[in-house]
């Protein structure tokens, strides 16, 4: 009898072991691939306690089960999703040192359906820097604007000829060359990793450069990783008030933050619980200090330098310290235009980046700032 006892007890031990083991599993699937297996794992820990006796246990995990399940599956199935897609035949390189980037020497064609109805088509060549192509025509020329950032700079859904760099280009044709280092998803980090790495072959001619950056508050959480994409990116970490690359935010270990943070992402009911896009301080200081990083690089690289930051957002609202460097140099508040919505945004359901419209005024700002010797 006392050996079958001990057996049982056995029997029980390794089920258990097992059982722990299948749960830290489905907790790791939960996290990293997707949270529905989170909902399987609080199943069958509800179904442990209610066999335990332990029913008011039960009867509160259970009930927070069940509202995170409905929310979501309410959201899932019934909030309507959006009726904007984009159609693109995009690909994508990996730079070693800077992450992403649009195959080189390439045209892109895009289109833009609202209702599954045509609105837009665009095009976007590549040259052979991985950079929006400007067909510059005063070779080796030292005189240079250069801009970098994001999206709103390279010109999202806009064709080659309605982009900021095509106006500024055709303002300073005989004066300046223009080069675009901005891409869709990006943040001013991308740019620091071509400067510190040297990926500076189109503009090795420059000598006299004039660096262009639109700043927007949703730029310091791109930097800190805490976007929907950009995981072949840079990540740079502050460490001893130094600021280093410490590779992409997809290697490990990080990309496990990462991977964690999509799948907040996907389920309405745990985003509401908690914010993970939701920027620190600490992610301030490391943003502040990529743009510290490349003013003090291109004062190292180039003869001459000038900046001139073009800022959305009141910054009054957010952070002092970013507006207070900004303010150093010259710069554009676009409040300060009282620009019509239908300008700064194209209107298009789901997309709303700035307009050729756009564009044509603030090249025509730039154009009075820019007064180079």
């Amino acid at each position: 009898m006392k050996n079958s006892n001990q057996f049982i007890r056995i029997i029980i031990n390794f089920i258990n072991k097992k059982l722990a083991i299948f749960l830290i599993v489905l907790l790791l699937f939960g996290f990293f691939i997707n949270f529905l297996f989170i909902y399987l794992l609080l199943i069958i820990i509800f179904y442990k306690f209610y066999f335990q006796k332990k029913k008011i246990i039960f009867f509160i995990i259970s009930n927070i089960f069940i509202s995170f399940f409905l929310v979501d599956i309410f959201y899932f199935y019934y909030v309507p999703k959006s009726d904007y897609r984009i159609e693109s035949n995009v690909e994508y390189e990996i730079n070693k040192k800077y992450g992403y980037h649009p195959i080189k020497n390439f045209n892109f064609k895009e289109t833009v359906f609202f209702k599954e109805k045509i609105i837009k088509e665009n095009n976007y060549s590549i040259n052979e820097f991985g950079h929006r192509n400007l067909y510059n025509k005063l070779k080796n020329f030292d005189k240079c604007i250069v801009l970098h950032g994001g999206s709103d700079t390279f010109g999202q859904s806009l064709n080659d000829d309605e982009t900021l760099h095509f106006y500024l280009k055709d303002i300073f044709k005989d004066t300046y060359n223009i080069y675009n280092f901005a891409f869709n998803g990006y943040g001013p980090h991308q740019f620091l990793s071509k400067l510190k790495n040297n990926y500076l072959d189109e503009i090795k001619s420059c000598r006299y450069i004039i660096v262009i950056y639109q700043f927007m508050y949703e730029h310091i959480g791109i930097t800190a990783g805490k976007v929907s994409w950009g995981d072949k990116s840079p990540r740079y970490i502050l460490k001893n008030n130094e600021l280093i690359q410490k590779g992409f935010f997809s290697d490990y270990p990080y990309k496990i933050i990462m991977k964690t943070r999509k799948n907040f992402r996907n389920s309405k009911s745990l985003s509401l619980l908690y914010n993970v896009n939701k920027v620190s301080e600490k992610d301030k200081k490391i943003f502040l200090s990529i743009l510290e990083e490349i003013t003090i690089e291109i004062r190292n690289k180039f003869n001459r330098s000038e900046f001139i930051y073009i800022i959305w957002n009141n910054p009054n609202f957010y952070y002092h310290e970013i507006y207070n460097f900004l303010r150093k140099s010259k710069y554009i508040i676009i409040d300060d235009l009282k620009l019509n919505e239908k300008i700064t945004k194209n209107m298009i359901p789901g997309d709303n980046h700035p307009t050729k419209e756009y564009n044509v005024i603030v090249a025509k700002e730039l154009e009075k700032k820019i007064k180079f010797d």
